[in-house]
């Protein structure tokens, strides 16, 4: 599992977007997430990083079995890893974007913040930091934001549900005053 790989470098930034609705979330979880991982061993790394790819990944999927088809998926990628840098570059980071447009809410903020993190990461590559980083953190440190993204990836999808449940909510109830008058 390697990140010096150019097909990745749209996925870098992706979660970036996490910083835009949860700012200080964001930078606490991903402190802590950073902190846990350089205390992990390598094995410990690779199974985390696996069971919650798995979670996060099943959410692409809009069926019944979304679980089973995300772990097939993973049987796959590890065997062949370029079908998963293939599949983050080309699917789920543009399903990422595409639910960020969906919402409209400061979306252009977001697909700007996550591209130009997106062209660090492809400066980083040029430069090798992520290598000088490995050399401090051990394999598989790149690992840290994936975990608080997933995190909040869940919580704000859950928190836009309820400002749609809140405003129908709302509507329902003017309404509902309006005809009793």
């Amino acid at each position: 599992m390697n990140i010096d790989y150019p097909l990745i470098i749209p996925s870098i930034g992706h979660g970036a977007t996490d910083l835009i609705d949860l700012p200080l979330e964001t930078i606490y979880c991903n402190l802590l997430s950073c902190i846990i991982i350089y205390h992990l061993n390598y094995d410990i790394r690779k199974a985390l990083l696996i069971i919650s790819s798995i979670i996060h990944i099943s959410n692409d999927f809009k069926i019944k079995n979304k679980y089973l088809i995300s772990a097939l998926f993973h049987i796959i990628w590890l065997k062949k890893p370029i079908i998963s840098k293939l599949y983050l570059s080309f699917i789920h980071t543009p399903l990422h974007y595409i639910e960020i447009l969906k919402n409209k809410k400061q979306s252009i903020l977001k697909l700007f913040l996550g591209s130009s993190i997106s062209f660090l990461g492809t400066f980083g590559m040029i430069k090798k930091y992520h290598v000088k980083i490995e050399n401090k953190m051990g394999r598989l440190w790149w690992i840290f934001p994936i975990f608080p993204h997933i995190y909040l990836t869940h919580k704000i999808k859950k928190i836009n549900k309820m400002k749609k449940i809140n405003k129908f909510l709302d509507k329902e109830i003017i309404k509902f005053i309006n005809n009793n008058k």
